[in-house]
């Protein structure tokens, strides 16, 4: 997840001990004893002028996930069990979560659209283990491992042609494909159908990122996969002198930022091949 540089003239960590809380570690190297801070990955997001957070109180098992207008100052509040993520863009956030049901054959994940006060407004199934997941004005990308899935919720366009669009084509708005294949965008994701494809993938991915007109996918050998939207089709590769572990891209996806697994920032441009900063 993240590797730290300490100094020291041997080179040898003679001994770790943790704090308590696990937010602070304790090194001795040499002669010196070094403290380190750990800063957990909070989980929040900020949209229309809320800011969602989760928490987890003492007394329940479930996630607290409070919806705090700013403006009004008016807060909501949702429990939700096994939540792992909060994305959230323009008048929407999704939750993601996993769901207990000792019924299903396989692991199933909840994707929940929701408005500013916390209120569902749609709601997808997928069997894909969501590690990673980014968002924009119109789509959500989950990705696990080595299968990436994208759902739009939402048509850039207005309401009656939407609905003529989707009369003609319902593919294309919900799939899923492996990161070691083209995508295909005349199929349709269905949970219950839907199976793996049986493909090996040493190249495993580490981060996702998504922009107005494309979304990108880190691997861990440092190439970063672009595909365009809302046709999903692979437009470029970039490869990276690093292993990126958080991607961001910019408001007209020119450029994209990456913290790689070092802690070190770096700006890249959108049109470079030689993945120089």
């Amino acid at each position: 997840m993240r590797s730290l540089r300490v100094p020291g003239q041997s080179g040898i960590v003679n001994s770790v001990a943790w704090e308590g809380f696990g937010l602070r570690v304790v090194l001795a190297i040499d002669s010196n004893v070094l403290f380190a801070n750990i800063q957990p990955e909070y989980i929040w997001a900020y949209f229309n002028n809320t800011v969602v957070f989760a928490y987890r109180k003492p007394e329940r098992n479930d996630m607290c996930i409070t919806f705090w207008n700013t403006k009004i100052n008016e807060k909501s509040i949702k429990y939700m069990k096994s939540l792992s993520h909060i994305k959230a863009f323009g008048d929407y956030c999704v939750l993601v979560s996993k769901l207990s049901d000792p019924d299903q054959k396989r692991d199933t994940w909840l994707i929940q659209l929701c408005n500013a006060i916390g209120c569902p407004v749609e709601s997808k199934h997928v069997c894909i283990e969501p590690k990673f997941v980014a968002m924009n004005a119109t789509h959500v990308i989950l990705a696990s491992d080595d299968v990436v899935y994208y759902w739009q919720y939402r048509s850039q366009h207005t309401k009656v042609q939407a609905l003529e669009q989707e009369k003609k084509k319902k593919s294309g708005k919900e799939n899923a494909f492996h990161i070691e294949e083209l995508p295909n965008a005349n199929g349709i994701y269905d949970k219950e159908t839907w199976v793996k494809p049986d493909i090996g993938c040493m190249d495993m991915i580490c981060s996702i990122a998504a922009g107005p007109e494309s979304f990108i996918i880190g691997r861990m050998s440092g190439t970063v996969n672009k595909y365009t939207l809302p046709y999903i089709q692979l437009d470029n590769k970039l490869q990276l002198r690093c292993r990126p572990q958080q991607l961001h891209m910019n408001c007209d996806s020119t450029r994209f930022s990456i913290i790689d697994i070092n802690g070190v920032l770096s700006f890249y441009d959108m049109q470079s091949t030689d993945g120089t900063p």
